[in-house]
């Protein structure tokens, strides 16, 4: 998985945790401590995507290994006519 499918990931699952602490019906110190754990989860998947944003040429090794180019199969030669 890249880095940009984590950072949007974490960014998402933040905003689903402040969604649900708010469509539940909790009580109040438990909405006070989720709003707080969604926005802690939505704050560091923005300061990951501005940190890839920011530093594009960093490249870790797994998308190093993602872009390499797989070679296509190659094609049996077989005959052309079957008498």
């Amino acid at each position: 998985m890249s880095s940009l499918t984590k950072a949007a990931l974490i960014c998402g699952s933040g905003s689903m945790i402040i969604l649900v602490s708010i469509l539940l019906n909790l009580p109040f110190a438990v909405q006070i401590f989720l709003l707080l754990t969604g926005l802690a989860v939505s704050v560091y998947g923005v300061f990951l995507l501005v940190k890839m944003v920011v530093n594009p040429a960093e490249k870790t090794s797994e998308t190093l290994t993602e872009q390499s180019p797989v070679p296509a199969p190659k094609k049996k030669n077989r005959p052309t006519s079957t008498l």
